[in-house]
């Protein structure tokens, strides 16, 4: 950054201020003027100011390599300046070198106030907590960004500036805005067309049977009409398990794996599909809605109960909970019911759980499928590459095939 776009960005800072009368430019300049019209000289100005002579000059020629915050406003006093006027003319004043300094301090700030070094790092997003040249580097790179400020720029976010910010929110706000990003640059094509959306629901439930190609196969009809879902691993300290965007007036779905779960991932899709179907102008007012994390706006219950009876029935649930195992049982009423046995499995440890009637996750561990078989096609971890538009034209050509 030129020293004249570090000023204009610091201006930015200064709260406005009235210019001093006159054509003066700098401190030194001033303060001359203010000798003469008292008719003092400079040794009278320091020994009145009670600075020495070098720490005066220092600050008068811009030669100082640290000034005394003390004495630079003891100064500014004396000039009649007010602090963010005084700032000016100092700053202005400046070597490019220094000036360099501030900048790199400031980048470090920014990134400090906005990232969450030591969980970025356990993602392994990024490959250092101390190098922030190399993290700056890596930030820009991966969001496309000319400079580390433009982070803070995009404000499709009001939900985080609309509540307290968290321990938790920088990496809520880094998932977001790479989901964000990620989804505004495939540009699905196709028009979002809500009545075929319907239509699609209940050819959507056999597919879950196919572990290895389901998704991606659903994954790819949900594409055609306008509906774009793709995967991002959650990050340290959230706990997103999907989420619904709604960018450029259409409906976007996030899939997680925050439990390792493939049954968890379909419940997900359900469960955003609902509020891609009721929820839909309340999201767009928010831009978007995570599942998993604390929202006060959406019904959540409605949400659940929607992916659950989409599955299972409560009165089928009734009653393959009491075969539950007999895995010939489970397997048969999986099959009629076409869904994939671990969904069965699953609803049944979380209920189980829930009502405090014992933990079951470790007995059907060995019946739950591996997650990442399902994810395997649509599984291109974005935080993997260096730049978003890889992950997009990846997407784009071997998933969406546009």
């Amino acid at each position: 950054m030129s020293k004249d776009d570090f000023l204009n960005e610091f201006y930015k800072l200064l709260k406005p201020v009235d210019a001093w009368k006159g054509d003066v430019e700098s401190i030194k300049a001033l303060f001359e003027l203010k000798l003469a019209k008292h008719s003092i000289t400079q040794n009278q100005a320091e020994n009145l100011l009670a600075m020495q002579k070098r720490s005066l000059d220092g600050i008068l020629d811009g030669t100082a390599k640290r000034v005394d915050v003390i004495n630079l406003l003891k100064l500014g006093q004396f000039l009649g300046l007010e602090t963010d006027a005084l700032l000016r003319l100092y700053i202005s004043e400046l070597p490019q070198d220094m000036v360099a300094e501030l900048e790199d301090a400031r980048k470090k700030t920014f990134i400090l106030a906005n990232f969450d070094i030591k969980n970025l790092s356990k993602a392994g997003f990024i490959k250092t907590k101390s190098d922030f040249g190399e993290i700056e580097q890596r930030i820009n790179s991966y969001f496309g960004l000319e400079s580390i400020f433009q982070y803070a720029n995009r404000q499709y976010i009001p939900a985080f500036s609309k509540t307290k910010r968290g321990e938790n929110t920088p990496m809520l706000e880094f998932w977001v805005r790479s989901a964000y990003s990620l989804l505004e640059s495939i540009q699905n094509p196709h028009p979002y067309d809500r009545d075929e959306l319907v239509k699609l629901i209940p050819k959507i439930r056999p597919y879950s049977m196919n572990v290895s190609d389901g998704l991606r196969t659903v994954t790819r009809a949900l594409f055609n009409l306008g509906v774009t879902v793709i995967y991002q691993p959650y990050l340290p300290t959230t706990s997103v398990r999907g989420a619904t965007f709604i960018i450029n007036n259409k409906p976007c779905i996030v899939l997680t794996n925050l439990n390792k779960n493939y049954a968890t991932v379909w419940f997900a899709l359900m469960h955003e599909i609902h509020h891609v179907l009721y929820d839909y102008d309340k999201i767009e007012g928010q831009v978007f809605h995570l599942t998993g994390e604390p929202d006060l706006f959406l019904l959540e219950d409605e949400a659940n109960k929607f992916s659950r009876d989409y599955f299972l029935p409560a009165d089928r649930a009734k009653f393959v909970y009491k075969f539950i195992d007999n895995t010939l049982v489970v397997k048969n009423l999986a099959k009629e019911s076409q869904i994939h046995p671990s969904l069965i499995y699953n609803f049944y440890c979380f209920e189980m759980d829930a009502a405090g009637k014992g933990n079951y996750w470790g007995k059907y561990k060995h019946l739950l499928p591996d997650v990442s078989s399902a994810l395997k096609d649509i599984n291109v971890n974005p935080f993997d590459h260096e730049k978003i538009d890889e992950t997009v034209h990846y997407l784009n050509t071997h998933i969406f095939n546009i």
